[in-house]
């Protein structure tokens, strides 16, 4: 059999191993296994599921290296599965949990978005992915603990590829849980911070950051930024908002933050930069995602242009190896 069709076979029911790890996600077998292995039996009593379905499943996902069959029904950890435990530094369990839940159901509805161009989520719940998300607390919980999860080490790319030294201030919109802000103020100790999100969203980040001690450098502007963004730094940061969004959308949101930039400042919009060419990139296989959800991940060139059209211009292009590039723009002159 050529290796090639197995490959094929592979992708085609790749959402099959998908679902299996949000599974085991939800059982929290990895978080119930630190301590070593255990038999499935006592797994399933534990998590609250039907021990024969759980084996199946560990089974599975054994057979790819993620958990052990150690003894007959018994397993352990790999060093795979160590990420889905909730308390590794690295852990990817939570964005298991939001990829495998409502982002999986409106998966199924995208070859609805090819035939119309709506989103598969609209299609699927009736309204976008943030006012979905907005209406059930621990659907937003997890949103943010799987966000921080899939970016907290994004600052550190930030901090390294853009002088934020020459700024007073720095505004970040769309700011979630004010992690980001913080990691700035951590490394930057005569910076300040304004943080500008949805009211909700602001009430959580208060928390967070007077919880890490950060409450005296940061100043809070709940809003909404398709209408108007208050604030106003040198430095203003979109980061992973854009990509959110439609193009339409993307320039009213730079609209409004070129408002809230200061003479002389630097709009900085962090997001991976799709390269041409037919070259492997995990941003092109999220752009599938942000397809379904109603937005896109861009090119250099048409980062160009969103910025033409709201009155800016591309400065410099600050590239890192990793999951992130910085977009710095300024406006037009």
């Amino acid at each position: 059999m050529d290796p090639l069709r197995n490959d094929m076979l592979q992708l085609a029911t790749g959402y099959w191993l998908s679902k299996a790890l949000f599974c085991a996600a939800k059982a929290e077998v990895a978080d119930r296994l630190e301590g070593g292995p255990r038999p499935v039996a006592e797994l399933a009593t534990a998590a609250g599921v039907e021990a024969d379905a759980l084996y199946r499943v560990l089974r599975a996902l054994a057979s790819v290296g993620i958990f052990e069959e150690l003894e007959p029904r018994e397993f352990g950890l790999t060093d795979k599965a160590q990420f889905l435990r909730g308390n590794h530094p690295e852990s990817v369990k939570h964005f298991t949990l939001m990829v495998g839940d409502d982002l999986f159901e409106a998966w199924s509805d995208l070859y609805h978005t090819l035939e119309t161009g709506q989103s598969a989520v609209e299609k699927r719940f009736g309204r976008d992915f943030f006012a979905e998300i907005a209406q059930d607390l621990q659907k937003s919980t997890l949103f943010d603990r799987a966000m921080q999860e899939i970016h907290g080490s994004e600052t550190a790319l930030m901090l390294e590829h853009f002088d934020f030294a020459r700024f007073e201030t720095v505004l970040d919109v769309g700011g979630g849980n004010g992690s980001t802000v913080c990691g700035l103020l951590h490394d930057q100790p005569a910076l300040r911070a304004q943080l500008f999100d949805l009211p909700h969203v602001i009430e959580n980040a208060r928390r967070f950051v007077a919880e890490v001690g950060f409450a005296d450098r940061v100043e809070f502007f709940p809003g909404d930024f398709f209408e108007q963004i208050e604030g106003n730094s040198r430095c203003v940061i979109l980061r992973h908002v854009l990509h959110d969004w439609t193009d339409e959308q993307a320039v009213t949101i730079l609209r409004n933050a070129k408002a809230a930039l200061a003479p002389g400042g630097s709009l900085l919009v962090v997001e991976k930069v799709i390269t041409p060419g037919n070259a492997p990139e995990f941003a092109k296989l999220l752009d599938l995602n942000m397809l379904a959800i109603g937005g896109k991940e861009r090119t250099e060139a048409q980062y160009r242009e969103l910025f033409q059209r709201a009155g800016l211009e591309l400065h410099k292009l600050h590239v890192t190896p990793g999951p992130i590039d910085l977009i710095e723009a300024r406006a037009a002159s």
